[in-house]
């Protein structure tokens, strides 16, 4: 067992070449493929096992994220090359997309940061429920492979009028918000794809995770939400809010697909999420340890 193992998916449309991605990474790195029964989750828990001091996901948010349960509580670090679509982790980390990541693996600096779940699934970045899933849920995957995250933005416009949901929050046991919502986000990081910051005093390391409650539904109420996000404006609190907090409990009148780190999940009407401090190491040359931001709250 090599130090250092490596996990890709070579069926995925955006793989590259396993001559170059060997090349990227070097000699001394193990390259592990996942399989149609098991996208990754398997690989990371046999590495871990067998005392690999760095697990490297080479491949897209889905890649990622099957490597976080494995690895959260252990003392092997979670290496990224970002192969993917969104790569939220990766951008939030400053690690540039590509096989240039692969040059920084087995030299450069660790730190620990906090886990996410909902509804005990393990998330890094941001999840959530309502419009972000639905758009989420509805991207092509051919028109993602042709152009990117853009495909988020045709998905986006299609389910711009989301239907309002009576939403309940409660929020380390006090309730926080009662009222008719279009998407719940619950972020470890502060930004989504693209770059766009929603949750500007967000700390992957703080042990609380950020919240907004979003009651948009119009293309004009969309429109002042993104203006003010892109400005760093304060939220119109009618139409957004936002908070911290541990344990976080979302409970929805009707069932909403939700979605983790961008991937889908069935419709419910409960979700539970909770914050688990520290509970993972990253690993990367390029890691930007200042994460404070600028901007006003909602």
């Amino acid at each position: 067992m090599s130090g250092v193992v490596a996990i890709w998916n070579p069926a995925s449309g955006s793989a590259p070449d396993e001559a170059d991605l060997r090349a990227a990474l070097g000699n001394n790195v193990e390259l592990v493929p996942t399989t149609e029964d098991d996208p990754g989750p398997g690989q990371a828990r046999a590495a871990v096992d067998d005392g690999a001091d760095i697990v490297v996901a080479c491949g897209g948010d889905g890649t990622v994220r099957a490597c976080l349960d494995p690895l959260a509580g252990t003392d092997t670090a979670l290496g990224i090359v970002p192969l993917g679509t969104g790569n939220l982790l990766a951008s939030n980390l400053g690690i540039p997309p590509g096989l240039d990541a692969g040059s920084g693996v087995g030299r450069g600096q660790r730190r620990r940061i906090d886990l996410g779940r909902a509804n005990d699934e393990a998330f890094a970045v941001m999840a959530g429920s309502g419009f972000d899933a639905l758009m989420i849920r509805d991207a092509d995957d051919d028109v993602k492979s042709k152009i990117g995250t853009a495909a988020y933005v045709f998905s986006g416009i299609k389910n711009l009028r989301s239907d309002l949901v009576q939403t309940r929050v409660t929020i380390d046991g006090d309730v926080w918000f009662t009222g008719r919502t279009t998407m719940v986000l619950v972020g470890n990081f502060g930004e989504i794809s693209g770059g766009l910051e929603v949750f500007p005093n967000a700390r992957p390391d703080d042990g609380v995770l950020d919240i907004a409650v979003m009651s948009a539904s119009s293309l004009r109420e969309w429109a002042s939400v993104a203006w003010r996000l892109v400005r760093r404006r304060p939220q119109k609190v009618e139409l957004a809010r936002r908070t911290q907090g541990a344990h976080i409990i979302v409970e929805h009148e009707q069932a909403r697909p939700y979605e983790l780190d961008g991937e889908d999940r069935a419709p419910t009407r409960d979700l539970e999420f909770t914050i688990e401090p520290g509970a993972i190491t990253i690993h990367h040359r390029s890691i930007d340890h200042d994460d404070d931001h600028s901007g006003d709250a909602a």
